[in-house]
Formats: structure tokens, C-alpha cells, sequence
């Protein structure tokens, strides 16, 4: 199943994301305006919620894996 990646931009220069598979990016998009409080686990291991009221955006994208880069001494 694809993976994308929600951002919730609460206010300027203030945005939280999370990643989730879904089939599509609409089943993404229904998700997201069904829910009242979004509940996700950060890399922390910490458990993240905040009222959907507070929204002011929200961004579905596709999720890419992170790229590993090395740089070589000189």
C-alpha cells in the first residue's frame, strides 16, 4: 500500500506531520476531514493531540524515503 505523508499547519511556521498508508490519496483526504482530534506518535515516542479546530491547513503528499548523503573529507 502507498505511503503518504499529512502535515497540520496549526499557525505560522508551526506545522506537525505523520505518515500513513492508504490505497489513495482521497481515502487520505476522507480521513483527514472525519477526524475532530488528530492523534499521532511523534519520533519521540511521544503522543501527539490537538483539536481539529486549530487547523488552518492541511498538505497530503506523497511519502519519499529519506535520501543518505556522505560527504568525504578533504
Amino acid at each position: 500500500m502507498p505511503k503518504f505523508v499529512i502535515q497540520y499547519f496549526l499557525e505560522k511556521g508551526l506545522a506537525v506531520e505523520r505518515t500513513v498508508e492508504a490505497a489513495s490519496r482521497d481515502q487520505i483526504a476522507d480521513m483527514a476531514l472525519s477526524e475532530k482530534i488528530v492523534r499521532f506518535e511523534d519520533n519521540f515516542e511521544e503522543l501527539n493531540l490537538f483539536n481539529k479546530e486549530d487547523v488552518k491547513l492541511v498538505k497530503i503528499k506523497n511519502y519519499t524515503e529519506p535520501v543518505t548523503t556522505s560527504r568525504r573529507g578533504g
